[in-house]
């Protein structure tokens, strides 16, 4: 196996507000278009709530998660630009 050290990686893919909405739009309260941004933790948030609030949705507990996530989806959806341009910004910074 040969390792090659010292050499960096190639740096990471600008982000496209078109795709981050079309992801958003399919998959919005899994958070999956806060992953593909770059959001890990908030992105696994969403997706926690979510699939937590199916089997809880006959005691009223899922559908406060369901409310809530919804809530933080319309609300990325004003975010979505400006998540990407703060990601792009940093991916055309980085050395």
């Amino acid at each position: 196996m040969v390792f090659m050290l010292g050499m960096s990686l190639p740096a990471a893919r600008r982000k496209s507000v078109t795709l981050a909405y079309l992801i958003w739009a399919v998959f919005g309260l899994f958070g999956l278009h806060r992953l593909y941004l770059g959001r890990n933790l908030s992105a696994a948030g969403m997706a926690a709530i979510t699939v937590l609030s199916v089997p809880l949705i006959w005691s009223g507990l899922g559908l406060l998660g369901f409310v809530a996530t919804s809530t933080w989806a319309l609300a990325d959806a004003v975010l979505i630009p400006g998540m990407t341009k703060e990601l792009n910004g940093a991916v055309a910074a980085a050395p």
